[in-house]
């Protein structure tokens, strides 16, 4: 096997935990019991040695502390839950502002102990960490605490897809962290995760005709996808989402759909031989949705994108893909369009797959929207959503 199949095989490992982790701290009768279980799954899926959940608080004097609240450590690493020092941690006067600064602004802490600030490492080396990754989570607006992952066998890189699989975790747990309701960024992100976890389901018990590794790649694109749109919707003008009720929160879905332009090119370059030559150009009109709305036309847009990947082959011509978002007439109109190198279009045939026909069919029936064709030339996808005035 060589290490890009290692990785991948990892990296699937790991969404399937996090997902199968979503449902299980949904459901949950006791959340502590359910945690252990979940750190244990994820972290063995993730091949590193510890993880632990940090619960923060500030004193009347405006000093902000954390504490450790859970932790699974694997075979032969010492574990650190009884550690006096891990708790009441005064996090700027020991030497993690930084750490503090990241998390505010939804970014996490990751990489090599020995590249960390020289104030931050004593009490990491204590406990024996090489590489860590730490990830924020937020109740509401407001910093509840973090999640952390401590590799103490090796110094290793974290990759992008890591930190957008482990990132899910962190939606989950700030959703069965409040007893409030949920946002509508985060319940619209955790109604699509729940999808993306049924679909999986549903799609492992009956396309049996569909290798397990399109089946994994397919989820991973999906969940990252939408772990990439919440990062988006926390990051960027928070106060230009909210309303008085969480699900009339709004987005401008052209801000939504550049931000994530990264995103749908890294799915469509697949594992073409040249994918710098392989384009995803996004053309979005500005049209405010709700967020609901919003994270389900992103995922349809991921969907189509991941079928042209796996055709990669087979489509090999079809190096820029375009996606456009118009208002015409009270409708919303989505289409997704393939062209070759010159511009000109690329016959796809059946666009669909199976895997996308059933995922799609729940998108477009939650925005009660309707599929169809026109006369674009290239067309891969076409949906008309209704727009209420």
């Amino acid at each position: 096997m060589s290490l890009a199949d290692d990785n991948a095989t990892v990296l699937d490992r790991v969404t399937a935990e996090v997902l199968e982790a979503h449902r299980a701290l949904l459901s949950a009768a006791d959340l502590d019991s359910a945690l252990a279980r979940v750190l244990e799954k994820v972290g063995r899926a993730a091949q590193v040695d510890r993880v632990y959940i940090f619960q923060t608080h500030s004193a009347d004097d405006g000093v902000e502390y954390a504490s450790q609240r859970f932790e699974w450590v694997a075979d032969d690493i010492k574990p650190q839950i009884g550690n006096p020092e891990l708790q009441n941690i005064p996090l700027r006067r020991a030497g993690y502002s930084r750490w503090l600064e990241h998390f505010n602004a939804y970014r996490p802490i990751y990489g090599r102990i020995d590249s960390f600030p020289e104030s931050e490492r004593p009490t990491l080396a204590a406990q024996q960490i090489k590489s860590l990754l730490i990830l924020p989570i937020f109740v509401r607006d407001c910093l509840w605490g973090f999640v952390g992952f401590d590799d103490c066998t090796r110094a290793r890189n974290w990759t992008a897809a890591e930190l957008d699989l482990l990132f899910a975790v962190t939606i989950t747990l700030r959703h069965v962290f409040t007893d409030e309701e949920s946002s509508g960024a985060d319940a619209a992100t955790v109604a699509c995760m729940s999808l993306v976890a049924s679909m999986l389901s549903m799609h492992a018990a009956t396309l049996t005709e569909t290798s397990v590794e399109s089946l994994a790649e397919r989820t991973r694109a999906r969940l990252r996808t939408t772990v990439a749109a919440h990062r988006v919707l926390r990051e960027h003008s928070p106060a230009d989402r909210r309303s008085d009720s969480p699900e009339d929160e709004t987005i401008d879905l052209r801000h939504l759909f550049e931000a994530l332009q990264p995103y749908f090119a890294e799915i469509h370059a697949c594992t073409a031989d040249q994918p710098e030559d392989r384009r995803t150009v996004v053309d979005v009109a500005p049209l405010r949705l709700k967020i609901s709305a919003a994270l389900d036309l992103t995922m349809i847009a991921a969907e189509v994108l991941a079928v042209l990947a796996e055709r990669c082959r087979e489509l090999a011509s079809a190096a820029v893909v375009g996606i456009n978002l118009r208002r015409k007439n009270g409708y919303a109109v989505l289409t997704i369009t393939a062209r070759d190198r010159n511009g000109d279009p690329v016959p796809t045939g059946e666009p669909l797959d199976a895997m996308a026909f059933f995922m799609l069919r729940h998108l477009t029936e939650r925005l009660n929207a309707k599929t169809g064709t026109t006369q674009v030339d290239g067309l891969l996808f076409r949906l008309v959503i209704p727009l209420k005035e």
